[in-house]
């Protein structure tokens, strides 16, 4: 795992990401699909209708104000284009960062090949989107209104040039997950697919001392599994209180009850099933030139959906 120092985004994510992100903090999973109706209760969530008003307004904004005043404004995080969970994000065709007012660290920073969060994958495919016309598109993402539970967020993007192009986000439910049951699985390997959330656990420095911090809040999703390989995406906290999005891929060992996993350069962590809602994992990878970093969680599968 990476430092817990993501995603999604859309995790992650854009933006842990994922991530999301959230990505988003990191963004993550995303799908192309045609525009449908919110059917949650509009006290609880932005309709459909709202999101697309909201980015059509941001383009108008463009056309009245030029390129340069826009994305100023678009960058502000006090602006009037960020309003509660909705606010602007604006991309170049080639996957470059212009606006990004919840992450403009991102801002110059190219993301076409982040594979964090699934954030390279999402602006490839919106910006295909949006050439072809307006362009949805959906990911799961952590919602930080709802006590950071993992939603289903639809986004919305709009080409304004040759160059680039913007768009938005809205939170639409419960994520939409495969099922559990996997007919790709193997009877002799167990199912994993679904969320699967920490409930304790802790992070070690190791230096000249050996400091101890709790590892805060970590989601697990795994999206996919083809035998006995498993993958998907982490949403983790920082010891900033930050999340971050992150992918993974595990293999189960033959025993079929411990899985390897690798998640970043120079990292790497094991997992073992206590039963088959309970994963305990062990982790560790470098934290710089001085320390190395080593962490154990204790992950349930969220089965309340």
């Amino acid at each position: 795992m990476r430092s817990l120092a993501i995603s999604f985004t859309v995790l992650l994510l854009l933006g842990l990401s994922l991530i999301s992100a959230g990505c988003m903090q990191s963004e993550s999973g995303a799908a192309l699909l045609t525009p449908e109706t919110t059917t949650v209760p509009q006290a609880q969530y932005t309709s459909n209708e709202t999101l697309v008003a909201f980015v059509e307004s941001a383009v108008a904004y463009v056309k009245e104000n030029g390129k340069e005043a826009a994305l100023a404004e678009f960058n502000d995080p006090n602006g009037s284009f960020v309003r509660g969970e909705l606010y602007i994000y604006a991309y170049d065709f080639n996957g470059t960062t212009l606006a990004h007012p919840v992450n403009p660290e991102m801002v110059g920073v190219n993301r076409l090949n982040e594979t964090e969060g699934g954030v390279g994958a999402f602006l490839r495919e919106t910006g295909d989107a949006v050439r072809n016309g307006d362009g949805f598109a959906r990911i799961a993402y952590i919602n930080p209104t709802h006590d950071r539970t993992l939603e289903s967020k639809l986004v919305y993007g709009v080409q304004v040039d040759e160059d680039w192009w913007l768009g938005s986000g809205i939170y639409t439910g419960p994520a939409d997950l495969p099922a559990a049951a996997n007919p790709a699985v193997r009877a002799d390997y167990p199912a994993m697919i679904g969320v699967w959330r920490a409930d304790d656990g802790a992070v070690y420095f190791l230096n000249d001392t050996i400091d101890r911090v709790p590892a805060g809040e970590n989601t697990w999703v795994v999206t996919a599994q083809s035998d006995r390989v498993i993958s998907g995406f982490k949403t983790f906290s920082l010891p900033d209180g930050t999340m971050e999005n992150q992918t993974f891929v595990g293999i189960f060992n033959p025993d079929k009850e411990t899985l390897s996993f690798i998640d970043g350069p120079g990292g790497w962590a094991t997992g073992s099933l206590a039963d088959p809602d309970t994963l305990f994992i062990a982790w560790t990878n470098p934290g710089g030139a001085t320390a190395t970093m080593a962490g154990a969680l204790t992950l349930h599968r969220d089965n309340s959906e």
